[in-house]
């Protein structure tokens, strides 16, 4: 019977391979999978957002955020500014750059989506969906709790 450490492993494993995967086929694009991954956020919730909301919402440090931002200023995918309304806060915007290579990024991640479903049913992604937003839900409940 399978226990806490196959799901571990498992779970390890999908993240890490997925990873090595994205990285490879960004590599072409000049990007990283850190990086791909901010661009692939601001991509799809309106090229904008405080550099506040990326780090909440991608749940990655402050200065591991700042890097990548570094990074991809300095190749011309984003740009970063002050916010009016706060001094202190910045907004990261999407360059033309990043806009031209978006649906390439989004290639990506979505062949992972489809390494991911080969052999596996519709049904049984329902499933496996539900199931982990459960586990994720579990987890989140608990930490709230320390």
């Amino acid at each position: 019977m399978s226990d806490i450490m196959d799901v571990w492993l498992h779970a390890h494993n999908m993240l890490r391979s997925a990873r090595q995967i994205i990285n490879n086929n960004l590599r072409p694009l000049g990007l990283s999978s850190a990086e791909g991954n901010i661009l692939l956020h601001l991509l799809s919730q309106g090229k904008e957002m405080g550099q506040e909301q990326l780090v909440d919402q991608l749940d990655v440090s402050k200065p591991a955020i700042s890097r990548t931002l570094n990074s991809l200023v300095t190749k011309g995918f984003v740009s970063i500014q002050q916010d009016p309304d706060d001094k202190r806060a910045h907004r990261i915007r999407l360059t033309g750059k990043a806009l031209e290579i978006g649906p390439l990024v989004e290639q990506v991640y979505n062949r992972i989506y489809t390494v991911a479903l080969r052999g596996i049913t519709p049904e049984e992604f329902e499933y496996f969906v539900n199931l982990f937003s459960r586990m994720s839900e579990n987890f989140v409940h608990e930490q709230e709790k320390s």
